[in-house]
């Protein structure tokens, strides 16, 4: 039947019916005849009288005498099944067509059809359509995957999108964090001075230019909310800038990060004093990332090596706490990474990410290790020829 299923639907039907209706009509030309010979044979038989002869043997005589009542009968059944029987083969015939052409052509592709209907109305993707025959049904389950295919493609991408998206809305809450500190602290300093008339025209110039330098970082979070698709979209843009002023704004705000929190930060800053070619945003971003991961898990201190050589940045942060986990270590930097044994449900876990990506977007790359006591994590930028 494999000849069959590969014809169109037309050209199965016309054969299966043409083959089906000749078989029904040859039984119906046979049943005719074989009731019209039956008739002439009772016929026949009836103008036969049976009698016996005076030794006792029985013998019969031929006669044109009336027919009799059950001979009637006999005679009508007959006619009626001359007629009868050939309707019946013919209708027979081409209900079996019919059943037959369903089965054959019909039946297997429809199922297909109406399960992958099911399937894809229910968001289930995770299948293929098979095709079954080369005809018109066969085009159609073609379709039918081309379709499921592209459904299925479509929700990866939207996916996908999702996926990014709520990479990005955790990595912005996540150093949206630091600059809101700073600015906290900064206010909260300002008060205190405010309450105590201890005004130094100095210091708070230095607070009120490092709100406003974190205010526009904020501006800058928030209009790349609007604007960036993923994290790797974020702008970068080097500048040039006094390498011990920048070291010093660095300081400033990483001490503002450990109000609060009962730890010490120990800062050092080792290089020429000279200008650099960096994106300060980038390096503040990684460094503010890394003091809050550290402060999270130390005991007493963090220690904090801001040093300039040989065309490069390089930030290390070490703690006394108890070090990377294990399931870190092996896992590496990603979205979203979290020890499994923490139940931190603030820490959204995209602080190492982030670093990461910043890093490899200034021309570095970040490592993690652990030390006898505690963990370290090393942050290298290259600087760019201004």
């Amino acid at each position: 039947m494999e000849w069959l299923k590969n014809r169109s639907l037309k050209q199965s039907f016309f054969i299966i019916s043409t083959l089906f209706l000749s078989v029904g009509l040859l039984l119906a030309a046979i049943s005719f005849m074989i009731c019209a010979e039956l008739r002439d044979k009772v016929e026949g038989y009836q103008k036969y009288e049976m009698s016996l002869d005076e030794n006792g043997k029985m013998i019969s005589s031929y006669h044109d005498g009336v027919i009799g009542e059950k001979e009637d009968k006999t005679n009508l059944l007959l006619n009626i099944l001359q007629f009868a029987l050939p309707i019946f083969f013919v209708v027979l015939s081409l209900v079996l067509a019919d059943i037959t052409f369903y089965r054959i052509k019909l039946k297997r592709p429809l199922s297909i059809l109406q399960s992958s209907a099911e399937r894809i109305q229910h968001q289930d993707l995770d299948f293929s359509v098979e095709k079954c025959a080369n005809d018109e049904l066969g085009m159609l389950c073609s379709a039918f995957e081309t379709m499921r295919m592209e459904l299925q493609q479509n929700n990866q991408e939207l996916w996908g999108q999702m996926e990014e998206r709520k990479r990005l809305n955790a990595a912005f809450s996540h150093d949206l964090r630091n600059p809101v500190t700073v600015l906290k602290g900064c206010a909260n300093l300002l008060q205190k001075r405010l309450i105590h008339e201890k005004f130094d025209c100095v210091s708070v110039n230095e607070s009120l230019a490092l709100i406003a330098q974190y205010t526009v970082r904020i501006e800058n979070y928030v209009e790349a909310m609007t604007t960036a698709q993923k994290l790797e979209n974020w702008k970068f843009s080097p500048e040039n800038t006094c390498w011990s002023v920048f070291s010093k704004e660095l300081e400033q705000s990483l001490l503002f990060l450990a109000d609060h929190t009962g730890k010490e930060i120990k800062f050092s800053s080792y290089g020429k004093n000279e200008e650099i070619f960096v994106d300060k945003a980038i390096i503040q971003n990684v460094t503010e990332n890394l003091v809050n991961n550290a402060l999270r898990y130390t005991k007493t201190m963090v220690s904090v090596k801001f040093s300039y050589d040989n065309g490069k940045v390089i930030i290390c942060v070490s703690d006394d706490g108890t070090g990377f986990s294990p399931i870190i270590l092996r896992k590496g930097i990603s979205p979203f990474l979290r020890d499994e044994k923490q139940d931190e449900k603030d820490h959204f876990g995209m602080g190492l990410y982030i670093c990461s990506m910043l890093c490899k977007k200034h021309g570095g790359n970040l490592k993690i290790e652990n030390l006898e006591i505690g963990a370290k994590v090393t942050a290298c930028f290259h600087i760019l020829s201004s």
